[in-house]
């Protein structure tokens, strides 16, 4: 802990440095574009290496002059979803470049640049990003900070931890984009913060939330109808990623690791999961893309059970992106179908 405390000492100093001596850096941007509202368009910037197929260019002064609001994500959840809200209004700089895993990731001074011109700066908080706080008041101090937790009303948090006694401590449990139900919180929230930095077009980001919002109820209709028929409500996870979506639908989570997916069982912990899966009759496992081929080998063979990819939409993927990549809510529903096979719903 001392080490990485130092680490981090280190980073920001490199930052302060490189922050004084450059003076105004190229931003990626994206053009405009149709597309339907909700969805992403697939050539998003990152504020590392670019998708495919970008230009660079440099960002205006200030917005609502001719230019667009720079607005930064962290990682690749929040930049499908604020997206679809700023539509052609804003251009976004994610920090995370494809591959990076934002479990372990650690910022570069470059990351710091794409903040010192940024806006407002969407992450998902502390938990996962110990990192995004401190960087961003070193980098820029007048960036609005906006995580996901913050959209959440209070006395809502409440009722949902009422009504779902396994309800996650959102302190603890960072994947609160999983949950449709919660995602809908979170694309008001982004729509009116966006409105608050650029009240010029705050009708704009209403009408985009609006349309988005409503093909996330739609969303939130087709889980709870996906899973209203399934020989068992119990599955498998590689780690404990699904537990907001669990309690949403009624379901119960078997998580192989912990909250990080570099998180190993003991033997004796690995033992008392498998003797869970079979008393629960679990069907599936349910694992993101890149842990298949290992649980392959382990637990599923133990247990004689298939395994089933889940996108958690944490890494971006390199090369080129295609539609599906890029919206939000054809990947959920994709996870869904996943889902279903792993409780053998009907």
């Amino acid at each position: 802990m001392v080490q990485r405390q130092y680490k981090m000492i280190l980073m920001i100093a490199a930052v302060v440095i490189v922050i004084a001596t450059v003076s105004g850096t190229g931003c990626l941007s994206n053009p405009p574009e149709d597309r339907q509202p909700g969805k992403t368009p697939a050539n998003l910037t990152t504020g590392s290496p670019s998708y495919p197929g970008e230009s660079v260019s440099s960002p205006p002064a200030t917005p609502g002059q001719g230019g667009k609001v720079q607005v930064i994500t962290s990682f690749r959840p929040f930049t499908l979803l604020v997206g679809p809200v700023g539509g052609d209004h804003v251009t976004i700089t994610q920090i995370l470049p494809p591959g990076a895993d934002p479990h372990d990731y650690e910022p570069t001074p470059n990351d710091a640049i794409a903040l010192k011109n940024g806006r407002i700066f969407f992450y998902d908080g502390p938990f996962l990003e110990p990192w995004a706080t401190d960087l961003a008041a070193s980098s820029n101090p007048h960036i609005q900070l906006v995580t996901f937790a913050d959209a959440i009303p209070g006395p809502a948090y409440d009722q949902m931890k009422s009504q779902y006694t396994d309800f996650p401590n959102m302190t603890q449990d960072p994947h609160l984009w999983l949950s449709p139900q919660l995602t809908e919180y979170y694309v008001a929230y982004v729509a009116s913060r966006l409105a608050e930095t650029d009240p010029e077009n705050a009708s704009d980001y209403q009408k985009n939330a609006a349309a988005f919002e409503k093909r996330l109820k739609q969303l939130d209709s087709d889980y709870n109808a996906g899973f209203s028929n399934c020989t068992t409500r119990t599955f498998l996870s590689s780690h404990a990623f699904l537990d907001y979506t669990a309690a949403a639908y009624n379901l119960t989570p078997i998580s192989i690791a912990g909250m990080s997916p570099d998180a190993q069982p003991s033997m004796k912990q690995m033992s008392a999961i498998v003797e869970e899966a079979k008393a629960h009759n679990v069907r599936g496992i349910i694992v993101e893309p890149d842990e298949a081929e290992n649980l392959g080998k382990s637990i599923s063979a133990e247990l004689n059970l298939p395994v089933y990819s889940f996108t958690t939409m944490e890494i971006l993927p390199g090369g080129t992106l295609t539609a599906g990549d890029t919206d939000y809510v054809a990947i959920m529903e994709n996870n869904l179908q996943e889902m279903r096979k792993a409780m053998q719903c009907h």
